[in-house]
């Protein structure tokens, strides 16, 4: 029992550790949301506690140090991780968000590490010579060696990261009031058009492959992450309301699909959609939260939604116009 519980112990820690550092590597070079765009659980600032919390566990579960507290520590611990990947495995999510830029299904997470982890730290408890508080108090050395890293990593992992946290373009919320400008007024045909200077065109056409095709009319654009649950619901609903304008031979507005890095070849998209398809440039980091909606006439911004929604397309044209 006592060399079974040292292996599943450092077993677990090992898994905590790895995962710390994957996150860590993912907080580098990606561009994590913060809480009020993305909501608390996934947020920056969310992760800047989590991540030094479940390194400094995953050393404290491979150290031994009081034993007994250690593993009561680590038995909680992937016990909520349990409750936290069946979340994401009932809401959708293609990965659970452990490893980082590793996606890994929640489902496979959750049969494969998280009620393993957690039955077998269960069932391997340390021996009754271990109690939960010292004494007996470990060996200097011992405690120097492994208590040094924890308490490093509790002080300067946050500050770290936020000090070397990428650089990321955000949305722009300014946009151009639309009742306002006569070009664009649905209820004037006869309006005399203005040329547009290519100065007053959305600053991010210049990252968006199918920019040209944005330029023309009324386009509302939709931008998805390929495993964003959201847009796996509303990606085909703009898909088959656009079907059904072109049908009627409704012209007075386009839809386009808009891919944010990194890609993947599986998204909502129907592969036969009749909306324009285009990505977002990879030479960017993009600090955007999924689906983040915009429209555009004839390339100048002129409406937004909050990122992470994407307003039913029956309603788009009212609230384009909608008097302020």
């Amino acid at each position: 029992m006592k060399i079974a519980n040292k292996i599943v112990m450092t077993l677990g820690g090992l898994v905590l550790i790895a995962a710390s550092i994957l996150k860590i590597h993912e907080m580098l070079v990606v561009c994590i949301p913060g809480w009020t765009e993305h909501g608390v659980w996934e947020s920056y600032e969310f992760l800047l506690l989590q991540i030094p919390l479940e390194l400094c566990l995953g050393i404290w579960l491979v150290s031994g140090l009081f034993r007994r507290a250690a593993w009561l520590a680590g038995t909680l611990a992937y016990f909520g991780f349990i409750f936290v990947t069946l979340y994401k495995g009932v809401i959708g999510a293609e990965s659970c968000g452990c490893f980082g830029q590793i996606h890994v299904n929640p489902w496979i997470t959750l049969g494969l590490i998280d009620v393993p982890m957690f039955l077998i730290l269960l069932l391997n408890r340390p021996g009754d010579e271990y109690k939960l508080l010292p004494p007996p108090w470990p060996k200097v050395w011992h405690a120097i060696i492994f208590a040094a890293p924890i308490f490093a990593t509790l002080i300067f992992t946050a500050p770290m990261l936020v000090a070397f946290k990428p650089i990321c373009i955000r949305p722009d919320e300014s946009v151009k009031p639309v009742m306002e400008d006569p070009r664009i007024k649905p209820a004037d045909p006869n309006a005399v058009v203005t040329p547009i200077k290519q100065s007053e065109l959305w600053s991010w056409l210049q990252y968006i492959d199918i920019a040209d095709q944005l330029k023309k009319g009324l386009v509302v654009v939709l931008m998805y992450h390929h495993d964003c649950p959201t847009c796996a619901t509303m990606v085909p609903r703009y898909d088959q309301y656009f079907r059904k304008m072109k049908a009627s031979g409704d012209d007075s507005m386009k839809f386009a699909f808009v891919a944010i890095p990194p890609y993947s070849e599986k998204g909502p998209v129907p592969a036969d959609t009749v909306c324009l398809r285009g990505k977002l440039s990879d030479s960017q980091k993009w600090a955007i939260t999924s689906p983040y909606v915009v429209v555009l006439i004839d390339g100048q911004l002129v409406k937004t939604w909050k990122q992470g929604t994407a307003p039913e397309p029956d309603k788009i044209m009212d609230e384009i116009f909608a008097q302020p």
